[in-house]
């Protein structure tokens, strides 16, 4: 192997582990430290290429100081649709990440 490539790798692992870190932390702040809310499913697709699925899932909510933010929910599941009523909780550090608590209304039809 040669020096470029091993400077390229870690590099590469580098910025993956503070990805992952940063994740992480965000995560524990928000499940220790959140706010609840009750937000409604905005949209669902796939990110993923022609031959991956990467679903995001968006909830409309409004903070505990009155913004109306549309934040990507982190542990959604691809079963939710736009319309559903759902429980959510965020860190007003990240205000457009959450976590979801709860589905609030069945599958909308």
């Amino acid at each position: 192997m040669d020096l470029k490539f091993i400077v390229i790798w870690a590099a590469f692992l580098t910025v993956f582990l503070i990805g992952v870190f940063f994740s992480k932390r965000m995560n524990k702040q928000i499940k220790e430290e959140g706010i609840e809310t009750d937000g409604v499913i905005s949209s669902v697709y796939d990110a993923g290429g022609p031959d991956e699925i990467d679903i995001h899932v968006y909830a409309r909510y409004t903070t505990e100081d009155g913004e109306e933010v549309e934040g990507i929910l982190t542990n959604a599941p691809d079963t939710l649709v736009p319309g559903q009523h759902v429980r959510v909780k965020y860190h007003p550090k990240y205000k457009n990440n959450a976590r979801l608590i709860k589905v609030l209304s069945e599958q909308i039809l």
